[in-house]
């Protein structure tokens, strides 16, 4: 019996690390790698999920190894290490966020040390990308590439012909540094609760997660919420270099959190609804997000709807 249970547990390691490295090479998937690995990880426990991303790890770096074989033109060290550095910080914050001595901290706490340890695994990235003339040439050549295919598909009517490679080049370049951290932490947040969701169910469990309707960010937090806006702010007429990245990444990772405080809020107040009613926000919120001109209502007002709370007490009988 206990040999048939290993014999079980090593086939699901192997299968869903597997996925883990298919949904990483099929580019429509490359955002969800994560999800079999989260789902593992609450299957099998820390060591059971740890095996299994290591695995993930060789096999999407084999593949790389592969590919750059298979070109002729040799391996080169450096770029794929820096290819390597976005799938390895995802793996290494699913380790932070499972990793048992760290279960007693709420999960907006555990997703948050998931993406500082995410950032020093990527600082070399972030270098390179803001300083390398290597990756400008490359990014340089895509974008001419893009805009050559658009142009020719659009004929001699085509409207990029007065459109600069250099400007785009450089907010390509910029919005990537900009959004890094928290486009990170919205991807491995979504991969992590939808794995853990997946296990939940499996397991028989209906319980909430995350628990949005209790979850409120510390009071002292409204002044790190201030004070990166303001450097963002004052960003748009004087170039702060790497402060200008650190603050944007701040800003919208803090404002990020204060959105879910803002679903909280909204959840609270649709609890008593029936289904169909707390259904029916839940569409009107997303489809506001797709409607130019109104979707600023859910991007800016969710987020201060969690500010305020500091000021008004919306859940009078939910508090954290």
């Amino acid at each position: 019996m206990a040999a048939t249970k290993k014999h079980a547990a090593a086939l699901e390691i192997a299968v869903l690390a597997a996925a883990s490295v298919i949904f990483f090479k099929l580019s429509v998937f490359l955002l969800v790698f994560v999800i079999p690995l989260a789902l593992l990880y609450r299957r099998r426990g820390f060591y059971g999920g740890l095996c299994g991303s290591c695995a993930a790890a060789a096999g999407i770096l084999g593949l790389r190894l592969y590919e750059a074989a298979s070109l002729g033109g040799g391996v080169n060290a450096g770029l794929l290490l820096v290819e390597f550095t976005i799938p390895g910080a995802f793996l290494v914050g699913l380790a932070v966020l499972e990793a048992p001595r760290f279960s007693r901290f709420p999960s907006w706490k555990r997703l948050l040390g998931a993406t500082f340890a995410a950032l020093l695994v990527s600082l070399h990235l972030v270098y390179f990308i803001a300083t390398s003339a290597e990756y400008e040439a490359l990014l340089k050549a895509q974008v001419e590439a893009t805009l050559r295919y658009i142009t020719e598909a659009q004929g001699e009517q085509g409207t990029l012909a007065f459109v600069s490679v250099e400007e785009i080049t450089r907010l390509s370049r910029l919005v990537f540094l900009d959004t890094y951290l928290a486009g990170y932490f919205v991807t491995l947040a979504a991969n992590w609760v939808i794995g853990v969701r997946m296990a939940m169910r499996m397991g028989g469990e209906m319980r909430e997660f995350p628990a949005y309707r209790s979850f409120r960010m510390p009071d002292g937090a409204v002044w790190i919420f201030l004070l990166s806006w303001a450097v963002v702010f004052i960003s748009r007429f004087r170039s702060l270099g790497f402060g200008e990245i650190a603050a944007w990444n701040t800003a919208l990772l803090v404002s990020i959190l204060y959105a879910c405080q803002g679903v909280g809020i909204i959840k609270s107040w649709t609890y008593d609804m029936a289904p169909v009613g707390r259904f029916a926000v839940t569409v009107m919120l997303f489809t506001l997000l797709f409607v130019p001109g109104l979707r600023f209502i859910v991007i800016a007002g969710v987020p201060l709807l969690g500010v305020t709370e500091l000021w008004i007490h919306y859940r009078n009988k939910i508090r954290s």
